[in-house]
């Protein structure tokens, strides 16, 4: 019974350590562009990548003017916050991955940050 008690208390807190990192990995998705603020997830980087897609291949405006977090319109150019958002996707992610590849070494509560 307490090695019952005692697992459901370590995967109880893992569970909880790993919705604690992905809460704050996630606030970092975030870019300024242009006086707006906009976060990034993967409709905003399939939008922009479409957008330079269909600017190379057919001569299209690199210029668009999308709404940023705050719905407020912002006048951008697609490739350039493209590769910041990509930037920012992928610093992001490395992190979320080397933090959640240490916590998952922990096998004991006292090991777990709390």
């Amino acid at each position: 019974m307490e090695n019952l008690e005692k697992y459901a208390s370590e995967r109880f807190e893992l569970n909880r350590q790993k919705q604690t990192l992905k809460e704050q990995q996630q606030q970092r998705l975030s870019v300024t562009y242009n006086g707006g603020l906009f976060y990034v997830d993967i409709n905003l980087m399939t939008y922009l990548s479409m957008r330079v897609t269909n600017a190379g291949l057919f001569q299209q405006s690199r210029e668009d003017i999308i709404p940023d977090s705050y719905d407020t319109p912002i006048k951008i150019d697609v490739q350039d916050l493209l590769v910041l958002c990509d930037q920012r996707w992928k610093e992001v992610h490395n992190d979320w991955y080397n933090e959640y590849e240490e916590l998952k070494t922990k096998r004991k509560v006292k090991d777990v940050a709390v």
